[in-house]
């Protein structure tokens, strides 16, 4: 790609150099748009990063999301997360009477989302960006809890709370 540029920017100096070298002004002005061209798409190019997006690495970084246990430790009947400041908890499938999917706005730029987990005793919520191994905590969940697929989206509040039930007891 920077092979490109250099390029590009050559031949943009010996148009301009030899400008009168050329029998028509309409070849001139040819060269030099596409060479504009290329540079801005060459350097939009380099610009965004070369992000893989071939199916065999997507599919890669997919696999090591959901073999990834992060916070989380699972059993048959449960699970147990720890976060940083609480000590070790442990919650049973069969005490889990709710499970949301939340997205919540920030100053109108950023998005936050995460699951919400409604207990018999307490409530708990993982944000998607903070807590690790929420992409196979999500899978598990829905292995062992009778989710809905097809629930609505709920607009909670004025400042842009949205919440998808999940599962419901």
């Amino acid at each position: 790609m920077k092979k490109m540029v250099f390029l590009c920017i050559i031949i943009l100096i010996a148009v301009y150099i030899f400008y009168p070298v050329f029998e028509s002004e309409g070849i001139s002005y040819l060269i030099i748009f596409c060479c504009f061209a290329t540079l801005c798409f060459t350097i939009a190019k380099i610009m965004t990063g070369n992000f893989p997006t071939d199916y065999e690495s997507t599919e890669k970084e997919m696999n090591r999301l959901y073999s990834e246990d992060g916070i989380f430790s699972y059993n048959a009947e449960g699970f147990y997360f720890k976060k940083e400041s609480e000590p070790k908890q442990y919650i049973k499938y069969s005490d889990i009477l709710e499970v949301n999917y939340f997205t919540i706005r920030f100053l109108y730029r950023e998005t936050q989302s995460g699951i919400e987990l409604i207990t018999v005793d307490k409530k708990y919520e993982f944000l998607d960006e903070y807590c690790k191994g929420i992409e196979k905590f999500t899978e598990q969940l829905s292995d062992k809890l009778p989710f809905h697929q097809n629930s609505e989206l709920q607009i909670t509040n004025n400042h842009g709370l949205k919440k998808r039930n999940l599962f419901l007891k």
